[in-house]
């Protein structure tokens, strides 16, 4: 009240009024500059994104596909980034099963990507004040599974958040392909031996001649498919003299794989459809010993050439 009545000199007011706005000001500018160091200012460069894993259930080795998303930090502090996998209806994820095999998502930490201490299916990722990057992510085949030949494939998305939770920008589409192409393998056991340079050839010996004898080895097949064995013979289903003389007689014998009578005469084949495990399936194939009265004395031989190959 006493304002009114009794005014302060205009001159001192006016100096107050000054004075006062200028350390407003000063505060304001102030708080500007603080926010602006600690900015993080996250760019992701990169747009939808296809993952696709070549997978061979019979190599050797793991077999995985890469994610790399590029980014750019445009704030003057470091950016620290939670990034996860999300499925359909939104629900994070660390692993998907394509084709009967599972899929896990792995940091690759050479980029600088880590599992979060706490958040299972989280990823975490830093980026320096100003500079770009790459967070890398494979997606690795973890269980020993056989997938039947084909194309399977999944789509997710790619979540990145602050550590607050706060969404960065807007999920990225994710599409994972495993493509299983048609393999199959074939071995030999219980074969005597092997000899040769190049391919394996193994041995099946009958020892001395002895007409109706039996010898019996095993078709070791594995495939992700219908496969087919074909089976042909150097001399049509007879063993020949291996020192080679004039009017030689010759040793007939028979083979049959799985209960099937061989046809040796020509190109004979059967398909098989093997279990889709890494053990695949045991063919028995026996081979029996024809007339040997009469031959000449010597050792005999054939070659049978056995191919498998998917369907």
């Amino acid at each position: 009240m006493w304002v009114k009545s009794k005014p302060p000199d205009r001159c001192h007011r006016a100096r107050l009024r000054v004075m006062g706005g200028v350390a407003g000001v000063v505060a304001l500018v102030a708080l500007a500059s603080g926010a602006s160091a600690q900015a993080c200012d996250l760019a992701v460069l990169d747009g939808p994104q296809t993952v696709r894993i070549e997978y061979n259930p019979f190599a050797i080795g793991p077999s995985s596909g890469a994610l790399d998303v590029s980014m750019e930090n445009r704030g003057d502090a470091a950016c620290d980034v939670r990034m996860s996998f999300t499925d359909d209806v939104g629900m994070e994820v660390t692993s998907v099963v394509l084709g009967n095999v599972a899929v896990q998502f792995r940091p690759r930490e050479a980029s600088g990507v880590q599992m979060a201490d706490v958040q299972a299916a989280v990823f975490q990722y830093q980026l320096a004040a100003g500079a770009k990057g790459q967070a890398q992510i494979d997606a690795a085949v973890v269980q020993g599974a056989v997938a039947d030949a084909g194309e399977y494939g999944v789509n997710l998305r790619l979540v990145l958040k602050t550590p607050g939770g706060e969404s960065i920008g807007a999920p990225i589409p994710v599409r994972l392909i495993l493509q299983a192409t048609p393999r199959a393998q074939l071995n030999l056991a219980g074969a005597a031996g092997a000899f040769g340079s190049g391919s394996s050839v193994e041995v099946v010996d009958f020892g001395e001649a002895v007409a109706g004898a039996t010898r019996r080895i095993f078709l070791q097949v594995r495939a992700n498919t219908l496969a087919t064995v074909s089976i042909t013979s150097q001399h049509g289903g007879v063993m020949r003299r291996v020192e080679e003389v004039p009017n030689a007689t010759t040793l007939p014998y028979a083979v049959e794989l799985d209960g099937d009578e061989v046809d040796l005469s020509s190109l004979w084949t059967k398909q098989v459809d093997p279990p889709r495990t890494l053990a695949g399936v045991s063919i028995p194939m026996t081979f029996t010993l024809g007339q040997v009265g009469g031959a000449m004395e010597g050792r005999y031989a054939d070659m049978l050439t056995i191919d498998i190959s998917p369907k």
